[in-house]
C-alpha cells in the first residue's frame, strides 16, 4: 500500500517571499518526497505565505490539522521544527496533535535523533500525552458523576426490576420500577433472609417453577 504524503511550508516576511523562499521549500520537501516513491497529491500541499511562526492561526496549517483529522495521509514532510513552529510548546502541540492521529511527522533539515534537544522534545511530548488522557478522563468522570446526580441512568442494560425509559424531549434517560419484575425481586430477597437459603437452593427453587428470566432460559 502506497503512503500518502503531505508537504508543509512556511515563510513570515515579504522579504522572504520576494526571495522564492516558499518555492525553494517546495522543491525540496517534493523532491524527497518523490524519492521514497510517496503518493502526494496537489490537494495536501500546504504553504502559509507571510504567516508568522509564533502564531498557531494559520490558514495552511489549519487546513492541514483538518485533513489529519480526516486520515487523509499518513506522513507530513517539513523543512524544519521551526517552520512548523517558533514556539517549542507549539511545536510539542501539532506533534503529538498529528502523532495521536497516527500521522508520522518528518524534518529533512532536523530529524528526531539521539540528540538530548531531540530527547527532550519527545518526553515533553510524552507529558503532553499523558495529561490530556488525564483531564479527558476526568472530564469523562465528573461528566458521568454530573449526569447521574441529575438522575440519568449511565448503564446499558437496565437492572432486573427496572425498565429503562428512552431520552425525550426535556427528560433525560432514567429508570421506573417494573411492578412484575419488583415482586420477583421481593420474593428472593424473602427466601434469602426469613428462609435462610443458599443461592444454589434458590436456582433449584427459580428452575423448578414457573419464574423464566428475561432471556428466556432457566439457569
Amino acid at each position: 500500500m502506497m503512503i500518502r504524503a503531505a508537504i508543509y511550508a512556511r515563510v513570515s516576511t515579504e522579504r522572504q517571499q520576494s526571495q522564492q523562499t516558499i518555492d525553494s521549500q517546495l522543491a525540496v520537501l517534493t523532491a524527497w518526497v518523490s524519492q521514497q516513491d510517496y503518493e502526494l497529491s496537489p490537494d495536501h500541499i500546504y504553504k502559509d505565505e507571510g504567516a508568522s511562526g509564533s502564531r498557531l492561526d494559520r490558514p495552511a496549517l489549519d487546513a492541514l490539522r483538518d485533513a489529519a483529522q480526516m486520515a487523509a495521509f499518513d506522513v507530513v514532510v517539513v523543512l524544519s521544527p521551526d517552520r512548523l513552529a517558533r514556539k517549542y510548546a507549539y511545536q510539542v502541540l501539532i506533534l503529538e496533535e498529528l502523532r495521536r492521529l497516527g500521522c508520522e511527522v518528518v524534518f529533512l533539515h532536523h530529524p528526531i535523533s539521539d540528540n538530548p534537544n531531540d530527547q527532550l522534545l519527545l518526553q515533553i511530548q510524552g507529558a503532553v500525552a499523558e495529561y490530556e488522557r488525564s483531564v479527558l478522563a476526568e472530564r469523562f468522570r465528573r461528566g458521568k458523576l454530573q449526569r447521574a446526580r441529575a438522575g440519568q441512568y449511565l448503564g446499558g442494560k437496565a437492572p432486573y426490576g427496572y425498565r429503562y425509559i428512552k431520552r425525550q424531549e426535556n427528560m433525560p434517560g432514567h429508570l421506573v420500577i417494573d411492578e412484575a419484575e419488583a415482586e420477583m425481586v421481593r420474593t428472593l430477597i424473602t427466601w434469602l433472609i426469613e428462609e435462610q437459603m443458599t443461592v444454589r437452593q434458590i436456582i433449584k427453587r427459580l428452575n423448578a417453577g414457573v419464574w423464566v428470566p428475561r432471556s428466556g432460559r432457566h439457569q
